[in-house]
């Protein structure tokens, strides 16, 4: 090697490593910041406590120098644990809790999703599609979520017709504001490991009618039922299947269904319908359909 080129590459790698030491430095202020004012914050409130705090994403806006940060807290309210996220933003020497496009007015917490990983594409979510297409969705929903009724088998069915170009993966997300919902999931995997083809797809489609049966005389109102018996009742009707209450209560189901839930909270998912197109959040939940042929 020259000495010129030895010398500008030994430049490089300096500035690099001061660029570097420069940002971790302005990380580990924002990090100790905020850890006070957090701390500061909950000791006025004696039912809450703090049992846990780190940083789990720092991610570049592309806005001036301005980056955002967001943190898990690990809390514990009234005997229960609680976990929660927290959202900064800053340049360096400044610090806002809220950060909003005057022009767009939309906050910039809205762009505050890590880009999923590898194991987000895992052929066992794997739902619809080419698992070998150059282009990927990835959808967080919940079966009684109303918005995601009308919008989800949808985006399902384009990709059930059009499978060449996007491979379509499906994690379930039950609310807790859908107390049922979490029996039509995990009846949705059991029918789906029993060989049924595009379960969630015709779950979705059929709206879960409120009176169903061959006289429709059977109620099952989906958004106030707590009976999980009457919503396995309804699946099983829709499914013409004999799924049991003891399957949906069985440990391995439980679990799998925890591991959605928990895969969910990674990808920073508070609510249904959420799509990732290419591994990014796609607000509009629509950048997949120019790719459908």
């Amino acid at each position: 090697m020259k000495r010129s080129l030895m010398l500008k590459s030994l430049m490089t790698i300096s500035l690099l490593s001061t660029s570097i030491a420069a940002n971790n430095n302005i990380d580990n202020k924002i990090i100790s910041f905020e850890n006070k004012r957090i701390n500061s914050l909950i000791k006025r409130n004696p039912n809450v406590k703090l049992n846990d705090m780190k940083m789990v994403l720092k991610k570049d806006l592309n806005q001036d120098g301005w980056f955002g940060y967001a943190f898990d807290l690990k809390l514990e309210a009234r005997g229960k644990n609680v976990s929660q996220k927290h959202y900064v933003f800053s340049n360096g020497k400044m610090l806002a809790p809220e950060l909003i496009n005057i022009d767009t007015k939309r906050s910039f917490k809205d762009q505050m999703y890590p880009s999923l990983s590898k194991k987000y594409f895992s052929k066992k979510h794997l739902i619809a599609g080419n698992p070998d297409a150059k282009h990927s969705l990835v959808i967080f929903s919940d079966p009684l979520c109303p918005i995601c009724v009308d919008e989800v088998p949808m985006i399902m069915k384009n990709i059930i017709d059009n499978p060449k170009n996007i491979a379509l993966y499906y994690y379930h997300m039950p609310l807790r504001m859908h107390p049922t919902a979490s029996t039509l999931a995990k009846a949705s995997m059991i029918a789906s490991s029993m060989g049924i083809e595009n379960v969630d797809y015709k779950l979705y489609d059929a709206n879960a009618k409120y009176f169903y049966g061959e006289d429709k005389d059977v109620r099952y109102d989906p958004y106030k039922e707590k009976d999980h018996k009457k919503a396995l009742d309804y699946f099983n009707w829709l499914f013409k299947t004999n799924i049991t209450m003891k399957q949906i209560n069985d440990k391995k189901w439980e679990d799998k269904l925890k591991y959605d839930m928990k895969m969910s909270d990674d990808a920073f998912v508070g609510g249904t319908p959420t799509l990732f197109f290419n591994g990014e959040v796609d607000k509009k939940r629509d950048k997949y359909e120019k790719f459908l042929k």
